[in-house]
């Protein structure tokens, strides 16, 4: 039983008024704007025809979906299944996206926002993994997918990818995600988990820093936004790779211990990520740095501190190879004291 309005074909015609507001491409197909009897505002989902889902596996999405309610994560309002038409209705988010706020907007997006807008973006990843019976994979995580309200909040959106976890992993036929934000693993083992998702989440932490996106097209060859950032913070200046968009002042405190997350996060070796309940807490702890500076009016410079101790010790793993259940790392390890100031 789906706990959800189910809309007919003609009834999406309506709404939308024939198709005409298209707004959008994600994973599960085309998005259209519409409205309501009542007015709301929707974001209509319509299957993609080159889609191999059948209706069977389409119901028991809609099922997963019913069952998800956090204010981090954009809701279902209903879907449709007629004939060969399959669509998903959500709430519709005004403001767009975060990819819009970080590389299509004029105005300026402050760290204390973008910081915000990730932290709340984890606590709906943290949702998926941690609350639902059974955890959910979102599979798509990417700035893209992280969409607004008017007031600037955060919902996770393209849930037409969710999958439920069977044990700790899901296997998977076809390439999932998108280039930039794809786990590396997925290449030699075929397998989505909850991991997959931490370093997608990764990225987006990189890319709220340095406003770029998660591949860099060089005039030559791309290059992945991970191996810029190591790149340049390995030279201990974290100033090197910050957006020079981003608006107002910032405590570089703060920023290190983002970007010490996100290197955790996009570890090639997935049992050196941390999970998303960690990133939750440590995106908290750098929001109340921000805070705290913000109320006091100290702002901490960029140049590179005397601490030397991190709290944490992770391994930069240039290559896996998998062997069975094995995961073999073949370079060794980077302390992220060699990155920059630890953060009390």
């Amino acid at each position: 039983m789906v706990d959800k309005k189910q809309f007919s074909f003609a009834d999406l015609k309506v709404i939308t008024s024939d198709f005409s507001d298209h707004i959008g491409t994600g994973g599960f197909g085309n998005v259209y704007k519409g409205y309501l009897e009542n007015g709301k505002e929707v974001a209509v989902k319509v299957r993609s025809e080159s889609s191999s889902q059948g209706v069977k596996q389409f119901l028991n999405e809609v099922k997963s979906l019913s069952r998800i309610h956090h204010k981090n994560l954009v809701s279902l309002i209903g879907y449709c299944i007629d004939g060969n038409h399959i669509a998903l209705v959500y709430e519709c988010m005004q403001e767009g996206n975060l990819q819009y706020w970080l590389r299509g907007n004029a105005s300026p997006l402050p760290w204390k926002e973008r910081l915000r807008i990730v932290f709340e973006s984890a606590q709906g990843l943290e949702y998926l993994h941690k609350m639902c019976n059974p955890p959910l994979i979102h599979r798509d995580v990417k700035a893209n997918n992280i969409l607004l309200t008017t007031n600037l909040e955060a919902k996770l959106s393209d849930f037409g990818l969710v999958r439920a976890l069977t044990g700790t992993h899901v296997f998977t036929q076809g390439l999932d995600g998108t280039a930039g934000y794809l786990d590396p693993n997925f290449a030699y083992s075929m397998q989505l988990t909850e991991k997959s998702d931490v370093y997608s989440f990764g990225v987006v932490l990189l890319e709220i820093i340095t406003g770029k996106p998660a591949i860099l097209q060089g005039p030559e060859e791309s290059q992945h936004l991970t191996d810029f950032v190591r790149q340049d913070l390995s030279k201990g200046n974290i100033e090197s790779i910050l957006d020079p968009n981003m608006g107002g002042q910032h405590n570089l405190n703060s920023i290190w211990k983002v970007a010490d997350s996100a290197l955790r996060c996009t570890n090639e070796l997935p049992t050196g990520r941390p999970d998303m309940t960690a990133i939750v807490t440590e995106l908290k702890e750098s929001l109340d740095l921000e805070m705290s500076s913000n109320e006091t009016g100290h702002v901490p410079s960029g140049d590179r501190s005397p601490y030397s101790d991190f709290s944490r010790t992770e391994r930069s793993v240039d290559n896996v190879i998998y062997g069975g259940n094995e995961e073999v790392a073949l370079t060794g390890g980077m302390r992220l004291s060699d990155y920059g100031p630890a953060v009390r």
